[in-house]
C-alpha cells in the first residue's frame, strides 16, 4: 500500500462544514445570527475533525482486539461503525462479507458482496476462507465469478516511455501540446525533466541548484498561452536535501516554458502548520488553484499577486489530491482520498458539497483527477481493481451521470498516481516509489524499478453498467437466504 496514503474512505454531506478560508464561517450560519470569535471558531473546526478520527481509531482498536479474540460478533459490530465512517473502504467491505458470513448473516453478507460487485471491485473469494459458510447457496458462485472478473486487466493503454530508477520518485507530468514536449517532475531529487517528440532520453529542464527554491516537485502545469511552467514543490523527508527546518514550507514556482528560467516565487506564508501544495488547475485568466496536500484548505494564486491565498476549507477533509476546473470556471472539483469527490461554487456563494454520484460508483482512493469535455478523468489507486475511470457529468455539473472504465488491472499497474490531459488521452505515471522508499527517500530494496509513462483514449472509454435484470435476480436471491 502506498505508504503516503490512508485508505480511510468515506462520503459525506459536507455542505455544513464548508468554509470559505478567508470568511471562516460556516455558508448555512444565519446571517443575523452572531458568529463566534475567530479562537473559539478555530477549536470548533479542530473539534468536528478529530471527533471523527476519534471514533475511527476507537472503532479500529476494538475491531484488532475482537479479532484476535476470535469475538466475532464483536468483530462485526466494529466494522460496520467503521464501515459507517468510512463507506468507500475496501478493506472494511470485504472484512464485512467475512465477518457476516462468520456469524451466519448469509443475507448481510450476500448485500455486501453485492455492493462491492456493483462498485466493480475485486476479490478472489474461493481464496477467503472465512467466507465458507456462503458456499452452499447458488448465488455464491455467480456473484463470485463476477468479482474474480472484475480483477481481469481491460481497457487499452500504450506505454509512450519509461522513467528509470536514475530519476527516483516521479510524480507530475505536463505536455506542452505545441511542441510535443512531455515534462517530469521528481520528488526525490527535485528534478524538471523534459523529452521531445520522437527522443529516447530526457533533458534537464530544472534543478534546484541552478534554480532557488525548487524542491520535491509535485505537481507540473504548462500554460501555454502566457508562455508558463507552473510547479507546486516544497520539503519533506523523501527529497534528497532536505531540512528538517524547512518542512512544510511549499511555494508554487513559474518558469519560463522556453528556456526554464524562473520568472517567479510565491510562497505560502508560515502559519505554525504543516503546508505541501499538489495538485493544480489553470483558469482562462491565468488564475492558478491548487490543493494542499497537507492541510484541508485549497489556494488561488490570481494574475498580478504576491502569495497564494486560502479561498475553502473543510476540517473535515483528510487529503487533497486531484483538483480540476469546470470549463465554464465556475466550479472547482476537488479530490479527497479518502472521502471521495466534491466541488465549490467559485460565484459568490462560494459553497462546497459533495459530488453526486450513483450507487454503483466508489470513489476510495483517487489521486489524480483531470477536466475534460464536460467529464472528470479519475485515477484510483486505493481499491482493487486499480483503475482510470471517466466520469460523465450532468448538465448541472453537480452529479455523475454515467461512469466509463478506461484501463483497469493492467499488468504495469503498480500504484498510479497522477498525469496530465493531452488532447484527446490522457497521459499517467501507471506506478509509483512512495510505497518502495522510505522515509527518507531510500530504496527499501534496490533498485527502484521503472515507472511507465502510459497513454490511454478518454475519448474512446465505453460506458458500462450492470443489466437491471441480473441486479434484480441478485437481490431477489440475496433476500431469499
Amino acid at each position: 500500500m502506498n505508504l503516503k496514503h490512508f485508505i480511510f474512505l468515506a462520503t459525506a454531506a459536507l455542505a455544513p462544514y464548508m468554509t470559505t478560508a478567508t470568511a471562516q464561517q460556516n455558508p448555512t450560519q444565519p446571517a443575523n445570527e452572531t458568529a463566534a470569535p475567530p479562537k473559539q471558531q478555530a477549536a470548533q473546526r479542530a473539534q468536528q475533525n478529530v471527533q471523527p478520527e476519534r471514533q475511527l481509531a476507537t472503532w479500529f482498536q476494538r475491531a484488532a482486539e475482537a479479532y484476535a479474540a476470535e469475538d466475532h460478533k464483536a468483530w462485526v459490530t466494529a466494522l460496520e461503525n467503521l464501515n459507517r465512517l468510512r463507506p468507500f473502504n475496501y478493506d472494511f467491505m470485504r472484512q464485512l462479507v467475512m465477518g457476516y458470513s462468520l456469524t451466519g448473516q448469509t443475507s448481510k453478507a450476500f448485500n455486501m458482496m453485492l455492493r462491492m460487485q456493483q462498485q466493480g471491485l475485486a476479490v478472489d473469494w474461493d481464496q477467503v476462507e472465512e467466507v465458507e459458510s456462503l458456499r452452499q447457496y447458488p448465488l455464491y458462485p455467480h456473484l463470485r465469478d463476477l468479482m474474480k472478473n472484475a480483477g481481469e486487466p481491460a481497457g487499452g493503454a500504450s506505454e509512450v516511455f519509461t522513467i528509470d530508477s536514475d530519476y527516483p520518485m516521479p510524480e507530475a507530468l505536463a505536455f506542452d501540446s505545441a511542441t510535443g514536449r512531455i515534462f517530469v517532475g521528481t520528488v526525490r531529487d527535485g528534478l524538471i525533466l523534459t523529452r521531445g517528440k520522437g527522443e529516447n532520453q530526457f533533458s534537464r529542464f530544472a534543478d534546484p541548484e541552478n534554480t532557488s527554491g525548487l524542491r520535491a516537485v509535485f505537481d507540473l502545469l504548462v500554460d501555454e498561452t502566457r508562455g508558463h511552467l507552473w510547479v507546486a514543490t516544497g520539503t519533506v523527508g523523501q527529497f534528497r536535501d532536505a531540512r528538517p527546518s524547512e518542512f512544510g514550507r511549499t511555494a508554487l514556482i513559474k518558469l519560463d516554458l522556453a528556456t526554464g528560467e524562473k520568472l517567479g516565487e510565491y510562497r505560502v506564508l508560515p502559519d505554525g502548520q504543516p503546508h505541501m501544495l499538489g495538485a493544480m488547475t489553470l483558469a482562462a485568466d491565468g488564475t492558478i488553484y491548487a490543493a494542499d496536500g497537507a492541510a484541508p484548505v485549497i489556494y488561488r494564486l490570481q494574475p498580478g499577486e504576491e502569495r497564494p491565498e486560502q479561498i475553502f476549507g473543510a476540517p473535515i477533509f483528510t487529503g487533497l489530491r486531484g483538483i480540476a476546473l469546470s470549463e465554464d470556471s465556475q466550479r472547482l472539483y476537488v479530490a479527497d482520498y479518502d472521502l471521495g469527490l466534491f466541488f465549490f461554487n467559485l460565484d459568490e456563494s462560494q459553497q462546497g458539497f459533495a459530488l453526486g454520484i450513483p450507487d454503483t460508483l466508489n470513489l476510495g482512493g483517487i489521486d489524480g483527477l483531470y477536466a475534460w469535455n464536460g467529464h472528470l478523468v479519475a485515477i484510483q489507486n486505493g481499491v482493487s481493481p486499480q483503475r482510470i475511470l471517466r466520469l460523465k457529468l450532468d448538465d448541472s455539473g453537480t452529479r455523475v451521470a454515467t461512469v466509463a472504465p478506461m484501463a483497469k488491472a493492467l499488468p504495469s499497474f503498480d500504484n498510479p498516481t497522477f498525469g496530465t490531459v493531452a488532447g484527446d488521452d490522457l497521459l499517467f505515471l501507471a506506478a509509483s516509489h512512495w510505497h518502495q522508499v522510505g522515509s527518507d527517500g531510500r530504496a527499501l530494496q534496490p533498485p527502484l524499478p521503472d515507472v511507465p509513462v502510459m497513454r490511454t483514449s478518454i475519448k474512446n472509454a465505453q460506458a458500462t453498467v450492470v443489466g437491471e435484470e441480473i441486479v434484480e435476480e441478485i437481490k431477489r436471491q440475496s433476500g431469499q437466504r
